[in-house]
């Protein structure tokens, strides 16, 4: 059977004239655009360098055709705000007569495109005391292409070079010599363009890059920016069918937005229900990142499917499940999200999104976690998980065996408590069990980052995580290992190098509020103890001046290990305690050699 489906060619400023009147639109089964900055500048370098920047695919269709079929429909962004922007939605019914083209693939070249020519970037100070709901915590720039990239200076900094296209402020283009990009709109042949680049006395580079720029934007074949193929069949189903199958066979998308396309197929509010559900939760606490490829596996694990990501698993009874099911499933990842705020935990602490998975799952058969002993629970599930990778590996095989641990029993009737997983065994025959071994490992070589953050919070207990910002603090300053002061105290080299290769660990880390952390900084600890101040888990016998480092750390850490033994339920021996006395007693001698 013959198809009118050929590549064709329209210009930037053609196909951003059809955007702007919403002739040019999005479908649901787009994700939102998420290039960073850096990633449009680029764009545009490779524009004037005339390297190809890849091929379209547009859906050409009619009014009378969309109306009929009914797809959701989205505008273009022009001013995007980092984390924040949604696209409008089309209105069902459209009004306008003409041709229509659906972006099936391309959106965030168009996009980038929309925003660097006709609108602005607006992006997230970060840091702490900036509050994203705060205006003065945001910055808008727009895109300039620097009329000095060519010329030498004495100054060049290697490591962070000149930039040829940039996202400035009016302020910060104010202090060097850049040029407006959206000021090239104002002209409509490159004629009269490239006489207004002389008239300026722009450098010859620059007016090359700047009407090379223009050319390739007005330019609607050979070197323009918009080569599409182009579809044209009668209704949405068999175009969307063209563009999964074009997908299926190459990379360019991830098999997740693949089953998303899949899933809200005929889900009029589908795509409007996943992103609020997935900007409620990361808006929990200090905010986290759950993805759409988080929340597609999620989906599958909780109704019971196929967890392999892949278009075979969306069975249509699996896809209806989904949706009859979506206010459990809103509920249960509303509620988790608040479970792991109120233990502390945010992006920046958690190394593995899938082990908070069995959690949603419990929750989703009905479970309730309330009370301080199930949140002890979570944390060491959680703790364990990630400090042993469970998750990491075999992926697939973690979540099926947990999901089954669950499902032999009535989550209504039953706590969330480690001892649900303890038959569970994963692929290498790793367990949610742990062991001595276990805990020696972590104590000599996980370093201060997320997965200490985890320990140190079964370690703290008594820790509002959620109402009070804890740092992980330092009991001996960071900055008391490095070689200009340590040389102070003329330590061997193999002392020197065995103390910083220590400092970052558990036994020297402690969890102290955010303010008395600030306040805290570089004193040394004899004299944060001498002003009255105390660690938890502070060995006795006074040892707390820097060149008694070694002693302090081996004491603290027996300290450490006995709860960390107490916490999973593991009964200290004499054996381990004349193993860890050993270590004083090597620590002493060395002591006394100084």
């Amino acid at each position: 059977m013959g198809t009118t489906n050929k590549y064709d060619d329209m210009s930037a400023l053609d196909a951003l004239k059809r955007a702007k009147e919403h002739f040019l639109v999005l479908p649901d089964i787009q994700r939102e655009y998420v290039w960073e900055a850096y990633e449009v500048e680029r764009l545009f370098e490779s524009i004037v360098d005339e390297y190809p920047v890849g091929s379209c695919i547009l859906w050409k269709t009619t009014r009378a055709i969309i109306n009929k079929d009914k797809p959701n429909l989205y505008y273009f962004l022009r001013e995007y705000k980092q984390g924040e922007s949604k696209n409008e939605k089309a209105p069902e019914v459209l009004s306008d007569e003409g041709d229509y083209y659906i972006v099936l693939d391309g959106q965030q070249r168009i996009t980038s495109l929309n925003i660097a020519l006709f609108g602005s970037y607006t992006s997230f100070k970060g840091g702490r005391g900036n509050a994203r709901n705060n205006p003065n915590s945001w910055i808008t720039r727009e895109l300039y292409y620097n009329l000095d990239f060519y010329r030498t200076t004495e100054d060049e900094d290697d490591e962070n070079p000149k930039k040829r296209f940039c996202f400035l402020t009016t302020d910060e283009a104010s202090h060097g010599n850049w040029y407006k990009i959206k000021e090239l709109l104002a002209f409509d042949s490159v004629e009269d363009y490239w006489d207004e680049l002389i008239q300026n006395e722009y450098e010859k580079s620059a007016r090359k890059d700047l009407s090379a720029l223009f050319r390739r934007l007005h330019s609607n074949s050979g070197d323009g920016l918009i080569h599409f193929y182009c579809i044209e069949e009668n209704d949405y189903d068999e175009a969307l069918d063209i563009f999964v199958r074009v997908n299926s066979t190459g990379r360019k998308l991830a098999k997740s937005d693949l089953l998303f396309s899949t899933l809200i197929d005929g889900w009029s509010d589908g795509k409007q229900n996943i992103e609020d559900l997935l900007a409620a939760m990361n808006s929990k606490g200090d905010r986290f990142n759950f993805t759409r490829d988080y929340l597609m596996r999620l989906a599958l694990v909780l109704v019971d499917a196929d967890t392999n990501l892949k278009i075979q698993s969306l069975t249509q009874k699996t896809i209806s499940n989904i949706r009859s099911n979506w206010n459990r499933i809103n509920s249960a990842l509303d509620t988790m999200s608040t479970l792991l705020a109120d233990i502390g935990l945010s992006h920046e602490t958690i190394t593995s999104y899938n082990a908070t998975m069995p959690i949603a799952y419990y929750l989703y058969k009905g479970g309730k976690i309330k009370n301080s002993y199930q949140k002890t629970e979570v944390r060491k599930f959680l703790s364990i998980a990630m400090a042993k990778r469970l998750f990491g590996v075999a992926s697939n095989s973690a979540l099926n065996s947990t999901r089954n641990a669950l499902k032999a029993i009535d989550c209504t009737k039953s706590d969330f408590s480690l001892s649900l997983f303890s038959s569970v065994v994963l692929t290498g025959g790793r367990t949610f069990s742990v062991s001595v071994e276990d805990i020696d490992f972590w104590l000599d070589n996980y370093e201060k980052g997320q997965s200490t953050y985890l320990l140190l919070s079964l370690l703290y207990p008594n820790c509002k995580l959620s109402q009070v910002s804890f740092h992980q603090d330092h009991c001996h300053p960071y900055v008391g290992f490095d070689n200009k002061n340590i040389k102070t105290f003329n330590l061997p080299q193999d002392v020197a190098g065995d103390w910083q290769s220590k400092r970052n660990l558990l036994p020297n880390l402690q969890f102290l509020e955010g303010a008395e952390n600030e306040h805290k900084n570089k004193t040394p600890l004899i004299e944060w103890i001498s002003e009255g101040n105390s660690i938890e888990y502070l060995p006795s016998g006074g040892l707390f001046d820097f060149i008694d480092f070694g002693v302090f750390f081996e004491k603290r850490r027996i300290l450490i290990k006995k709860k960390l033994f107490e916490i999973f339920g593991i009964a200290y021996t004499l054996h381990e305690a004349e193993k860890d006395n050993k270590r004083v007693k090597q620590a002493e001698d060395v002591r006394k050699t100084l």
